[in-house]
């Protein structure tokens, strides 16, 4: 009889090619497509350091390298930090409404607004508007998948997807108006996730890998207390506090 770890022996591995995250030095990549009525357990999956976007489940597995590190928030102890709560506070006139994934020109624009900035001060590859693309990345999922939608004054600010499964919330992606980066959207995304898991009886959030030295990524180690994954182990992590 086949076992949800046995699934996990299905996989592909890209050829080795320079690392989107640190630059000098090269990854690769396995992944894994899961299909709606699967039987892998989503859980199981997250719990061995994998992350879904769209209908694929992916993590690294590159040679020599371990830097990409899984990271999880246990939402029962989490507590935000002083930087955290001014954030919430500068925050609370920005509506969220939580539904299902959707597709329209309202949602592309932002999402390439927000790219577009991301190129010009962090050097992120150029991307063009695909409906297509989105469509299959975003809103085609194998399992049940959330889309929080924060407006200011009725303007879309923000958009952000999260995966459901029975012990957790996984933080798949998000992006928001960069004409708003006063403001602090993704710190203000992952504190309403918090909640939200808090809300849905849900132990975890998962955001995905901490990756030191790229700016893009670890901004995850400011919500603690929180647990990585080395090895094949959960442990308490270090907990940058920001004042």
């Amino acid at each position: 009889m086949r076992t949800a770890v046995d699934e996990f022996q299905r996989v592909f591995v890209t050829p080795e090619s320079p690392c989107a995250y640190l630059p000098g030095r090269s990854s690769r990549m396995a992944f894994r497509l899961m299909e709606e009525g699967d039987a892998l357990d989503e859980d199981l999956a997250l719990e061995m350091g994998w992350r879904r976007f769209g209908k694929f489940l992916f993590r690294p597995v590159c040679r020599g390298c371990s830097r990409c590190v899984p990271l999880r928030v246990p939402v029962s102890s989490f507590l935000p930090s002083r930087s955290q709560r001014r954030v919430l506070r500068r925050n609370q006139d920005v509506s969220l409404e939580v539904g299902e994934p959707v597709l329209d020109d309202e949602r592309l624009d932002l999402h390439e607004r927000f790219h577009e900035s991301r190129r010009r001060t962090r050097g992120w590859p150029e991307t063009r508007k695909d409906p297509g693309e989105y469509r299959s990345t975003f809103i085609e999922n194998p399992a049940r998948t959330l889309e929080l939608r924060y407006r200011l004054g009725g303007r879309l600010a923000g958009i952000a997807y999260v995966g459901v499964t029975p012990r957790a919330l996984n933080s798949i992606y998000g992006f928001h108006d960069p004409a708003l980066s006063r403001r602090s959207l993704g710190t203000f995304d992952v504190l309403q996730e918090i909640e939200l898991a808090r809300a849905m009886d849900r132990e975890y959030l998962y955001l995905g890998y901490l990756v030191e030295g790229c700016l893009s990524m670890e901004y995850k180690k400011a919500f603690g207390p929180h647990e990585v994954l080395v090895g094949s182990s959960w442990g308490a992590g270090r907990f940058d506090a920001p004042g």
